[in-house]
């Protein structure tokens, strides 16, 4: 038995209303003198809402001076899952018996919570029917069910919570492969799922937030595209899941929550675009729906990135060399320029350092310079540090760069947030790669640009 996570606290998107109130009454016979949990069924997390003692009679009262977020909620008694059931709206009643749960159960004040019980109820009895019918029999009663979902959905329309529900977790059924399938048939096949991914899922529903099935609808979809589709495709994708939900809706900022996360680090080059897209046309742009410290933040990120993007020029580095002299990212002339900026006391820099020594052969065949900027200064000792560096790891032939006059902004030009930061440059300084790549990696970027010159 799945142990369920019972943790009395309020979810911090969720806006509650003021002077409002929850008043659930529900009766199961064969239950009583024991505490129940009203379970609100969050993404792969179930958070206990409000809590309640049954009487001698089953009877357990929920109550409170708050509205309870609408949607998905399980009753739970200790670690048992006792029922399923909708919140629409907040106050009705539920009656039933512990040996009949759904057969027996009647609903009263709330229609969404009735239909989804009535669904229940009849999927179960159908379920029963095919566990014990022969096994010739049970396609007809599978096929029985699916037929009974569709009419379930169609009867009761994309108005109700319980019928959304019962779409999101319908599969999607492409059309038949050819008698011979091919490799077009089966890419043909892949892309009208991608396509229609999101047909049975209600964006508009504010409600499907607060149930277990939209969380990883989301994840498993961005998850799927992430890899294979440009950036322009996934800007366009997003576009088109943001723009179903409800425009000032915790809904909007959920789904934006999911697109962010997902690309705000993803480890797909040029990918990040897509972040700073939706942050800067949800969110900085339209600070109404956000609190000032989530669009400040999201404003300092994005400010930062998109210096760093894919195809923009990196700005020049005017520093210092081990003798004192001007040197900088902009008098360095080559075919590609590999851009390290570090902490010579940073492990993960001393190993780049290391690999990029023992590879430099390979890259420099292709044509490519190593210019290596000390993201550290100011005092005498990190200096010493630096040279020390430079000599313990054999890097003299790479050029190298100190801030003798702290004038570099790393944080915010370059979006050094953690060392190494690394940039492969073309030799026009413009970014092919904004992020650490083994050796190999980088080849193959320089081949990939090298045949789409010669095109």
């Amino acid at each position: 038995m799945k142990r369920w996570m019972i943790c009395l606290l309020f979810l911090g998107m969720m806006t509650a209303k003021l002077n409002a109130q929850h008043r659930i009454e529900i009766q199961v016979k064969g239950l009583r003198d024991s505490t129940f949990y009203l379970v609100n069924g969050f993404e792969k997390s179930y958070l206990a809402l409000d809590t309640a003692k049954a009487d001698g009679d089953g009877k357990i009262l929920f109550q409170g001076k708050k509205d309870l977020p609408l949607g998905f909620y399980v009753l739970v008694q200790g670690n048992q899952r006792i029922f399923d059931l909708l919140i629409t709206n907040q106050n009705f009643s539920i009656n039933t018996d512990k040996a009949d749960l759904y057969g027996k159960m009647e609903i009263v004040g709330s229609e969404e919570a009735r239909q989804f019980a009535e669904f229940l109820r009849t999927v179960n009895e159908k379920g029963a029917k095919i566990q014990n019918a022969p096994a010739n029999e049970r396609p007809k009663l599978i096929a029985d069910i699916d037929a009974y979902k569709k009419a379930f959905v169609q009867k009761y329309g994309k108005e109700s919570l319980a019928a959304n529900i019962v779409r999101i977790n319908t599969e999607i059924v492409a059309p038949p492969y050819p008698a011979k399938p091919t490799t077009e048939d089966t890419i043909r096949h892949n892309e009208y799922l991608l396509k229609h991914y999101f047909d049975n899922v209600a964006l508009e529903d504010e409600r499907m937030m607060r149930t277990p099935f939209l969380g990883p609808v989301l994840e498993n979809y961005l998850k799927t595209v992430e890899g294979p589709y440009s950036p322009d495709t996934l800007i366009q994708i997003s576009d088109r899941l943001l723009d179903r939900t409800p425009p000032k809706s915790d809904q909007r900022k959920y789904v934006f929550s999911k697109i962010a996360q997902k690309f705000l680090s993803t480890d797909y080059l040029g990918k990040e675009v897509v972040y700073t897209h939706v942050a800067e046309k949800y969110m900085i742009k339209n600070v109404a729906l956000w609190d000032s410290a989530t669009v400040v933040r999201n404003f300092e990120y994005v400010y930062r990135m998109k210096k760093v993007l894919i195809g923009n020029t990196l700005k020049d580095l005017p520093m210092s060399d081990t003798l004192g002299k001007p040197v900088s990212l902009y008098q360095t002339k080559s075919k590609y320029i590999l851009v390290m900026i570090y902490d010579p006391n940073c492990h993960h820099c001393q190993e780049t350092t290391k690999k990029l020594v023992e590879d430099y052969p390979k890259l420099q065949a292709k044509g490519v310079k190593v210019f290596m900027a000390c993201g550290v200064r100011g005092q005498e000792k990190d200096k010493k540090d630096w040279k020390k560096f430079i000599k313990d790891f054999k890097a003299q032939k790479f050029i190298h760069g100190y801030d003798n006059t702290s004038s570099i902004d790393f944080t915010n030009d370059y979006n050094t947030q953690t060392y190494p930061n690394v940039f492969l440059l073309d030799a026009n300084y413009k970014i092919l790669a904004n992020k650490k790549l083994d050796t190999e990696q980088y080849l193959n970027l320089i081949n990939a640009e090298e045949k789409k010159r010669k095109k």
